[in-house]
């Protein structure tokens, strides 16, 4: 069985007498959150620096990661290098402000999921010059104008005869 990427020794770390070491974490991961997914062929790449801190070790640093993301006004797929930021304590105790000191072990994977899923935008675009939604199979709005101004398609066409004429 291999061991995870993501499951570090700590050991060191837990003396009176001991500093802090950096570590990079690499690994391919399925991480996902609506229109957004971590590519599956490029991997996280994290670079913790790990501190001995009172009753356990406090874990700093940055993560690089690629994207595969869609764009929610025209639905295309784009791809983007993001990273983000990694702060967090890992103690014995039980609560939810720290993640699992266990034993002589640490397994940073959950708190990096939470830093990169947290960091991730609520609304992607492929960028700024993004027309809008594809709104029939013939008009893709951000290939060209519409060559169907025909209003019966239009959900409010029938409104229209409702309305008095203005004299």
């Amino acid at each position: 069985m291999q061991r995870s990427p993501f499951l570090l020794n700590v050991s060191d770390l837990l003396g009176s007498d001991a500093s802090g070491r950096s570590v990079r974490v690499e690994s391919i991961v399925d991480w996902k959150l609506d229109l957004i997914e971590l590519s599956g062929e490029a991997p996280i790449v994290a670079d913790i620096m790990l501190h001995p801190v009172s009753g356990g070790i406090a874990a700093t640093g940055s993560v690089s990661f690629v994207t595969q993301d869609t764009c929610h006004r025209c639905l295309s797929p784009t791809t983007t290098e993001r990273s983000a930021s990694i702060g967090a304590l890992f103690d014995r105790t039980d609560d939810d402000e720290t993640y699992e000191l266990d034993g002589h072990e640490i397994d940073v994977e959950q708190m990096l999921r939470d830093e990169v899923l947290l960091s991730l935008p609520v609304v992607t675009t492929c960028g700024d010059d993004c027309v809008g939604v594809v709104d029939s199979a013939q008009n893709d709005l951000n290939t060209g104008a519409s060559d169907d101004e025909d209003e019966s398609r239009s959900p409010f066409a029938v409104l229209k005869d409702l309305l008095e004429p203005e004299d």
